[in-house]
């Protein structure tokens, strides 16, 4: 027992600047989980359900874009790595993010509704988010109609605040920020969805 604890003493005196290490990831990570910070991107590397945690939602949607206030897209590219110029001059802009594990499928069928529910009002883009797959160019084929773009460095994903996604936002012409959807939109079922289609349906005019 003696001859193992003078084993730990001497393993640390020749890695103590492990130790070290170690004891100060342990106390940034227990500052920032106390503060809050970095949530956004804890809940979106480990894939927990945001539902769960009401407050942390909630302190999230702090740093939600205002209503109102006007929103720079500047960063989007298309698949290409070319800068895409947004928003759109002639009629409103739907700037939707998704990832391959936000249920992919039933977010581009509800952007391409979405887009053939009001052709002369609303251009639908879809910004991918993460490394794409086979399966997500078969998804791209089968919505040929719809723009898909990347934000490379997710300077427009952080500015406007999507690490919950699918998550909608609506950007007038100049600029403007018309609408966005609630966090948690990956676990709204279908209904829900519908729910906000026609919540925008009606923002629209139609």
């Amino acid at each position: 027992m003696l001859k193992k604890i003078r084993d730990i003493v001497r393993w640390a005196q020749g890695n103590w600047p492990v130790l070290l290490f170690w004891l100060a990831c342990a106390i940034g990570g227990w500052y920032l989980g106390a503060k809050g910070y970095g949530m956004a991107l804890y809940f979106r590397l480990t894939g927990i359900n945001p539902e769960e945690w009401p407050p942390l939602l909630r302190l999230t949607a702090q740093n939600d874009p205002k209503v109102g206030s006007f929103v720079s897209l500047e960063g989007l590219t298309d698949w290409d790595g070319k800068p895409f110029k947004l928003p759109f001059p002639e009629k409103m802009t739907g700037l939707w993010f998704v990832c391959g594990r936000c249920g992919l499928e039933k977010t581009l069928r509800l952007a391409h509704a979405l887009q053939n529910q009001n052709p002369d009002k609303v251009k639908v883009v879809v910004v991918y988010i993460g490394q794409p797959d086979a399966e997500f160019y078969q998804f791209w084929n089968s919505f040929g109609d719809l723009i898909f773009l990347r934000d490379p460095q997710l300077t427009v994903f952080e500015r406007l605040n999507a690490p919950y996604m699918p998550r909608l936002y609506l950007i007038a012409p100049g600029g403007t920020l018309r609408y966005l959807s609630p966090l948690a939109g990956h676990n709204w079922q279908s209904e829900r969805w519908q729910e906000e289609l026609e919540r925008i349906r009606r923002l629209l005019g139609g």
